[in-house]
């Protein structure tokens, strides 16, 4: 895992329809989040219900047309995001793995230096079995330094 310091504030917004039902979750965390040379990266922690760290999923947006997202820990996927394109996503837990097709509907990013917003939409299917719709809305800002007395953690 590559050490990064918490920059940033992260609202992570989640809809997830599948079998006439949806499922909605919010996540507000701590973050790292940067402007690199041809991409932005975001990445956080994810923790378990004591507050222990249990896996970290970086977010890196390559263009408007490319978006990756890297799972590692507890559960371990590579997403590759692109509108009208499908890509196979392997889905893996220490209960066992899971095949799945993910088809980009939309990416709509915002981001600047200083943070910003993005939207994915997809569709995952398994199979016959379960097919589902998600939007991830994601709202990212720099921290302040100065409020925050410049603590930070490395992820």
């Amino acid at each position: 895992m590559t050490k990064r310091i918490e920059n940033a504030v992260l609202s992570i917004h989640s809809t997830q329809e599948a079998d006439s039902e949806t499922d909605i979750s919010d996540l507000n965390t701590t973050a790292f989040f940067k402007k690199k040379s041809d991409h932005f990266e975001i990445a956080y922690r994810e923790l378990d219900e004591s507050g222990d760290t249990v896996g970290e999923t970086v977010i890196t947006v390559l263009s408007e047309h490319l978006v990756t997202i890297h799972k590692t820990g507890f559960a371990e996927a590579v997403m590759v995001l692109e509108p009208g394109r499908t890509h196979p996503v392997r889905y893996k837990t220490m209960l066992g793995s899971m095949e799945m097709m993910l088809c980009t509907t939309l990416i709509a990013a915002d981001l600047t230096e200083k943070g910003g917003t993005l939207r994915l939409r997809y569709m995952l299917d398994v199979g016959e079995t379960y097919s589902a719709v998600n939007t991830i809305d994601l709202n990212v800002s720099l921290l302040d330094t100065n409020r925050s007395g410049g603590k930070t953690t490395r992820i």
